[in-house]
């Protein structure tokens, strides 16, 4: 095992010029070294081409524009096939890395791989502080904030809710090599690289905030907390829709995994036992659907968010 190994850090740009570089400096702050950035921009009409340029120049940054427009998921895909490091971590343009975050990750990654064999597939993810745009704490655990247990990474959990915040996310190559190409169905590239570690590999954690995860109008997916009360009424207002179920979605995403991973899925009957419950969900009736979420427990973190799922099914 290289006891300096090389870290590829990927990040997704899109109109980020106004935070861009506060990240980008966080990064090439970071106590461990050893790193190369790659970034995939999604073509974007603001500043960030020629901030690039700019840390291309001084900082040795690669980077690379969409000839067309992808979406975050494709563009974190297009960049992860670029990486040429032994592990991948995964960056927002919006955030700012606290400077142990890189060498906390691998740290802790590389005690699975020890246990184990660096060729599992393994993942190490971390708490983050969160803050509003000018990055006055909002909050100090992300986790807390969002209600979220980042112990709940097994399949039938994972299959509900995302507890992986990508942008805290290190994983090896084993874990790159399995899960691409991401299907159109996956709800979002962390969940589909959790999912695969979930069922084929390895997840860690540490409880450590390795990032400021910064709050603003345009972010793709971030921290909005609800009340319980807000929760529950959510959940039932979309009963009223009258589709065969808002957790849809998921179940695409599940199929999808399915299908993709079938034959890797018959060595280990117990993940597709649980995989083929879930897929189930689309051919049962309205009652028979929440009896089975209950019964193989496909809920999230917290009983709130329990019944929020079961409303939602």
């Amino acid at each position: 095992m290289t006891q300096n190994p090389l870290i590829s850090v990927v990040l997704a740009t899109y109109n980020g010029s106004k935070y861009l570089p506060e990240q980008l400096d966080s990064i090439y702050n970071q106590t461990y070294k050893n790193i190369e950035v790659i970034v995939c921009d999604d073509k974007s009409t603001d500043a960030t081409v020629e901030i690039l340029k700019r840390y291309q120049e001084t900082c040795g940054l690669r980077y690379y524009v969409n000839e067309h427009t992808q979406g975050v998921i494709k563009n974190f895909e297009q960049g992860i096939s670029y990486a040429t490091g032994a592990y991948i971590a995964l960056s927002d343009q919006d955030d700012v890395w606290l400077p142990n975050k890189l060498a906390l990750s691998l740290e802790q990654l590389r005690k699975i791989e020890c246990e184990y064999t660096p060729e599992v597939p393994a993942i190490s993810f971390t708490d983050l502080a969160v803050v509003n745009e000018d990055l006055t704490p909002v909050h100090p655990s992300y986790w807390s904030y969002m209600q979220l247990n980042p112990e709940h990474t097994q399949l039938n959990r994972v299959l509900v809710e995302n507890v992986v915040t990508g942008c805290t996310l290190l994983m090896n190559k084993a874990v790159v090599d399995l899960a691409l190409p991401i299907p159109k169905e996956a709800l979002m590239h962390d969940v589909w690289f959790l999912l695969v570690t979930t069922c084929f590999g390895k997840v860690t954690y540490l409880p450590e905030k390795t990032v400021l995860y910064r709050q603003h109008s345009q972010n793709v997916v971030g921290a909005r907390q609800a009340s319980w009360v807000q929760k529950l009424s959510s959940g039932y207002a979309k009963i009223k829709q009258r589709k065969f179920s808002l957790l849809e979605p998921e179940v695409k995403q599940a199929e999808s995994f399915y299908r993709q991973y079938l034959q890797r899925l018959s060595a280990d009957p117990e993940k597709k036992t649980v995989l083929e419950n879930f897929i189930s969900l689309k051919g049962k009736g309205f009652l028979e659907r929440k009896y089975l979420l209950v019964r193989h427990t496909f809920y999230g973190s917290t009983w709130t968010k329990a019944v929020n799922v079961i409303l939602r099914a």
